[in-house]
């Protein structure tokens, strides 16, 4: 093998094993990150500055229009390698081949990527480099935890929308005497709607269904009701409205998973360098799920 692009004939550009590989994730349960066809290869072309798509048409490569031999393809790699590029699949090869790696340590995008890699690392390779999942886990400050255990709160509750979470928290926190006037005032809905809707459906099933209907819009105002009177009291529990403001923002930032979008840095500048100790002691190798982790 000679080093850079040329370690790939042009035969091996060819997207039959990636598809069987594919077929094979789908069976299993799995979908494939990269969308591979019959006429797929593995690289691009770089023309007037983009990447353009090399596509295998009969025995020819197709590039932006142009058709090439395979041959005519080879020469022009030797030639002009820098305008070449691996896509996803053939990257990490040309990384391993480049620097052999021990393990490649992957978050869950990164995991199902080398799912189909793996036959490109053992047509090219004849090996293919482990991979181990990043640890990924949710850090929970003491007070968070505290203002949780208050509330009745799991990660999961909060691990949602922010207006869905203050959402959920308000209807949590109503006033008894007005959850209770709003259960009430649903029990008394249905008592007055069952009798109704079966007389209905034995007179027309026309009328019935439109009964059906109705009944359905009087449910929801009634939710959106409670809804909004659940928001009000959040508004008037200005301690309240900011706990849950605070626990978004911490745990479920920008609506995505606290390590996305809060630096490391932040907890090691609040907590110091023997947090990262506590982490190695808290982290479960086995357990390839996302953790979490109570910063006590």
């Amino acid at each position: 093998m000679r080093f850079g692009f040329q370690l790939i004939p042009a035969r091996s550009l060819e997207s039959r094993f990636n598809l069987g590989r594919n077929k094979e994730l789908e069976s299993a349960g799995y979908h494939s990150q990269v969308k591979v066809t019959s006429s797929s290869t593995l690289l691009f072309f770089l023309k007037d500055g983009a990447r353009v798509p090399i596509h295998r048409k009969n025995s020819h490569f197709a590039v932006d229009g142009e058709h090439w031999t395979p041959e005519h393809l080879e020469q022009q790699i030797a030639s002009s390698p820098e305008l070449f590029t691996g896509n996803v699949l053939l990257r990490p090869v040309l990384q391993d081949y480049l620097l052999p790696s021990s393990v490649y340590i992957t978050g869950p995008a990164e995991t199902a990527y080398f799912a189909q890699a793996q036959v490109v690392y053992e047509r090219l390779l004849g090996r293919t480099t482990p991979i181990w999942s990043r640890f990924s886990a949710t850090l929970i400050e003491a007070r968070l935890a505290s203002w949780m255990r208050k509330y009745g709160l799991t990660l999961r509750d909060v691990l949602q929308p922010k207006d869905d979470f203050l959402a959920k928290l308000a209807r949590r926190t109503i006033p008894a005497d007005l959850k209770d006037d709003f259960d009430r005032s649903r029990e008394q809905l249905e008592k007055l709607l069952s009798p109704l809707l079966h007389s209905l459906k034995r007179l027309d099933p026309t009328v019935a269904s439109a009964s059906e209907v109705a009944a359905r819009k009087m449910r929801y105002q009634l939710g959106r009701l409670e809804s909004r009177a659940a928001r009000a009291h959040l508004r008037h529990e200005q301690v309240l409205e900011r706990h849950a403001n605070l626990l978004s923002s911490m745990l479920f930032p920008e609506k995505e998973l606290q390590e996305r979008h809060i630096a490391g840095i932040y907890f090691l500048g609040k907590y110091g360098p023997e947090l990262i100790d506590r982490l190695l002691d808290e982290y479960k190798p086995d357990c390839h799920d996302h953790q979490i982790i109570s910063l006590m």
